[in-house]
């Protein structure tokens, strides 16, 4: 949503500002979903020579969101959440209003920036049309006040719209204005003069959402906080003592938990079928998920054994999953092994393809069944889901994991996760030749990945 919001912030020419829920408010006692670093403490030194000691939060600390990333100054203007005598839940009450099934087209209201040294005048019946702009537009204006147009909308308001009304636009190339919005629209992505241009030639609509996904990323949308950036940097240092990063490597997602019983479902049981072994009268198949040899299979590139193939080192590759005890299970027995213990692909043409796998630690490793839990490596869930420390623990671990994901020679995944749609936006990167202005293609270059499953072109950042 974060990343969807920041397209229609800069297609519409906007400031785009965040508006945190205050303590009182927030449903997560850390006042974050995304878990409490060292620094979220509000600490006090009670002896001589003994550690600081807890004693509340700090509740200057960031909130939410803000906790994880730094927003960035570009995509705010260096704004601040305006109209401040607007409460949090009164913000709310409007975002609510903007509602695609009563309004095709999100609501702009207009809210009052009193000057800093004067308080506001409130009169009778200063708010005028409550139900249909969310009040925030005044009868009278006081001289010296100034006013600020906001679109209010939260993450569904967002991917509605985004939908229904702005996508269209977007992709719109059929009139000289569309393509000048286009450029312009590329130059608030941060893109130059010559991939303005560029941008606003692509007619293709999975050129102009990769291309508008690299600009993002190559504009720094997603800078973590100082805190994410060290714990993240040391999570990855102490996950790779069995992955060295000086040397070339592959990289595979298995993402299983909740999408089974959802979004993977169809293509799980189109996988089954298509090996024969679905059974359409009790929906039974092997197994509730597309097996880890399949993921495999796409290193298979159909190349001619070669004459020292079991003198070949094994391929090396880091598995990331929520699901690492069956992951191993399934290696250890669907899997060969050569001489020296490497599992074995045998490939369509008969070749043989050693591995060698390296996964990640578990979030949580003081707690053995937490860590056995899929639901325990994924941030979401309910408010109630491990403490703040633990919380914190899975955001560093999935972090640390799309790093090395992103940086590998070979990404396996598929985009039914989220996860492996962000990593394909963090391998993206624009073509920088000049021939690309005369037609040349590719518009970009991007890390190689391969899709196990599922629907093959990745649709608009954050969708």
């Amino acid at each position: 949503n974060y990343l969807l919001a920041a397209l229609i912030a800069t297609f519409t020419d906007r400031a785009m500002v965040l508006l945190e829920p205050p303590p009182a408010l927030n449903v997560f006692k850390s006042n974050s979903q995304f878990g409490c670093p060292p620094e979220a403490w509000e600490t006090r030194v009670v002896r001589s020579g003994a550690p600081p000691k807890r004693v509340g939060w700090d509740f200057d600390f960031p909130r939410g969101l803000s906790r994880l990333i730094k927003h960035p100054a570009w995509l705010s203007r260096g704004c601040s959440v305006p109209c401040s005598d607007i409460g949090y839940e009164r913000w709310d009450e409007m975002r609510l209003a903007n509602n695609i099934t009563r309004a095709s087209v999100p609501r702009e209201i207009r809210c009052r920036n009193p000057p800093p040294s004067r308080p506001r005048k409130r009169r009778g019946g200063n708010r005028r049309n409550d139900d249909k702009d969310g009040g925030a537009v005044p009868e009278e204006e006081d001289e010296g006040d100034k006013y600020t147009n906001v679109i209010v909308m939260g993450g569904q308001q967002i991917r509605d719209y985004f939908w229904a009304h702005y996508k269209p636009q977007m992709l719109d190339r059929s009139q000289p204005p569309s393509l000048s919005s286009a450029a312009d629209w590329a130059l608030r992505l941060g893109a130059q003069k010559h991939e303005s241009r560029i941008f606003a030639a692509l007619t293709d609509n999975y050129q102009i959402w990769d291309y508008s996904s690299a600009l993002l990323v190559r504009s720094g949308i997603l800078r973590f906080q100082p805190w994410i950036a060290r714990d993240v940097e040391e999570r990855i240092r102490v996950d790779t003592s069995d992955l060295p990063l000086d040397v070339s490597y592959d990289a595979m997602h298995v993402r299983r938990g909740d999408k089974l019983e959802s979004d993977a479902r169809t293509f799980v049981r189109r996988y089954w079928d298509d090996s024969g072994m679905y059974d359409e009268e009790t929906g039974g198949m092997p197994r509730n998920y597309i097996p880890f040899a399949h993921y495999l299979a796409q290193f298979d590139d159909g190349a001619a054994c070669g004459e020292d193939e079991d003198e070949a080192p094994p391929r090396l590759v880091y598995v990331a999953t929520d699901d690492p005890g069956e992951v191993r299970r399934e290696i250890a027995e669907d899997l060969p092994e050569d001489m020296e213990g490497n599992p074995v692909l045998v490939a369509a043409n008969g070749c043989r393809i050693k591995f060698r796998f390296v996964f990640g630690r578990p979030p949580s490793e003081g707690d053995e069944e937490a860590s056995s839990s899929i639901m325990a490596y994924h941030i979401d869930g309910d408010v109630s889901k491990g403490d703040c420390e633990d919380r914190y623990a899975r955001n560093i671990a999935g972090i640390a994991d799309l790093m090395i994901l992103a940086k590998a020679n070979i990404f396996v995944g598929e985009f039914n996760s989220n996860w492996g749609r962000l990593v394909r936006a963090f391998r993206l990167r624009v073509n920088d030749s000049t021939k690309v202005m005369n037609g040349a293609r590719p518009v970009l270059t991007k890390g190689e990945m391969r899709i196990a499953w599922g629907h093959k072109h990745q649709g608009p950042p954050g969708w």
